[in-house]
């Protein structure tokens, strides 16, 4: 899958969520972007908006600061898993959460979850 310059981009489109890459040829997506396609080898992928994932696991790592809460999510509905960092209230295996796209220091956009969905 070809890179993009501009990929930081990709988490404004389609709303709110967060942007992970979508195979032109097949449709898988992954995330982080790859040069190729994991499934069919396809070498053009373009951004694909995903807003609600469910958690699969989750940790709490220690640090100087407070504790940082990771969590492995399967983005919702047709995937990747991706790791996030966890905003607001505690989460749970099996719970659905909102994904966004914030950018840290250095300028990339990273996965975090925000409150979970209205139901």
């Amino acid at each position: 899958m070809s890179m993009d310059p501009g990929a930081a981009r990709a988490a404004e489109i389609g709303g709110a969520g967060f942007a992970v890459w979508e195979c032109r040829a097949c449709g898988h997506r992954v995330y982080p972007r790859r040069l190729w396609c994991p499934a069919c080898g396809g070498r053009q992928a373009r951004p694909a908006s995903v807003d609600e994932a469910e958690v699969l696991a989750c940790t709490r790592v220690p640090g100087p600061e407070g504790d940082t809460v990771l969590a492995t999510l399967r983005a919702l509905p047709r995937g990747p898993q991706l790791v996030a960092r966890v905003a607001g209230p505690p989460v749970r295996a099996g719970q659905r959460v909102r994904l966004r796209g914030a950018a840290d220091a250095q300028g990339r956009v990273l996965p975090w979850t925000g409150p979970p969905p209205a139901a």
